[in-house]
């Protein structure tokens, strides 16, 4: 869950719900949350595009930590750049 990870009030709703399906392993949870044509860059900036291969690149990745960046559309997640490492 997200209440060891510190994050901006507008960030609680959207990036919060993205991290405790990705930490439990929800794909099918992570599935409702994503836009359909998110836009997810890694840490190593690699460019992922469209929930599923967000979900088959998570399912074999640690957890990320809170984005660097993140944008919404109709209530999903369509953008997320995850913080350089």
């Amino acid at each position: 869950m997200c209440s060891n990870v510190l994050l901006v009030a507008e960030q609680v709703p959207a990036v919060c719900d993205v991290l405790d399906a990705i930490e439990r392993r929800n794909w099918a949870r992570l599935q409702w949350l994503l836009h359909p044509d998110i836009h997810w860059t890694t840490a190593v900036e690699e460019q992922l595009h469209g929930a599923r291969e967000v979900i088959a690149r998570l399912s074999r990745d640690p957890p990320p930590a809170p984005p660097s960046y993140h944008e919404t559309r109709d209530g999903l997640m369509y953008r997320w750049i995850d913080c350089p490492g």
